[in-house]
C-alpha cells in the first residue's frame, strides 16, 4: 500500500470506528473527549506508519504530532465553521451537519495527501 492509501485506511478505522459517542458528541466543549479521540486515532495512525516505516523513524514522530495537532484543532468545531464562511460555502446561515462533516473529512484528507507526500519521500 502507499502511505496515503495506508493513512486513509487508519483514518477510516480511527476517526469513524474508535471514536465513541461520548468522543463525537462532546470533543468540540470538552477536552478531556477531544484528547481521548486524538489519543486514540493518533496511537493507530503510529502504529500502522511506524509498522511501514520503522518505529523509531523521527520523520513517522513528526509527521503523526502534526496531524495530531491539526486533527484536535479541526475537531474542535470553530475551525471549520470559519474556514467554510471564508470559502463562501456558508455565509447567511449555519451549515447543514452533514455539509459541516464533509468539509471537516475533507480537510483531514487533505492533510493526510500533505503527510502521504512527506513520508514518500522519506
Amino acid at each position: 500500500m502507499t502511505p496515503f492509501e495506508l493513512l486513509i485506511v487508519a483514518h477510516l478505522a480511527g476517526d469513524w470506528l474508535l471514536q465513541t459517542e461520548w468522543m463525537a458528541t462532546e470533543k468540540r466543549y470538552n477536552w478531556r473527549a477531544l484528547l481521548s479521540h486524538v489519543a486514540a486515532y493518533h496511537a493507530l495512525m503510529l502504529v500502522v506508519l511506524g509498522y511501514r516505516f520503522g518505529f523509531g523513524n523521527p520523520m513517522v514522530c513528526a509527521v503523526v504530532a502534526g496531524l495530531a495537532l491539526t486533527h484536535a484543532v479541526l475537531d474542535r468545531g470553530w475551525p471549520v465553521l470559519r474556514i467554510m464562511r471564508l470559502l463562501r460555502i456558508s455565509v447567511e446561515r449555519p451549515p447543514e451537519r452533514w455539509l459541516e462533516i464533509a468539509v471537516d473529512q475533507t480537510l483531514h484528507i487533505l492533510l493526510l495527501a500533505a503527510a502521504a507526500i512527506i513520508l514518500g519521500r522519506f
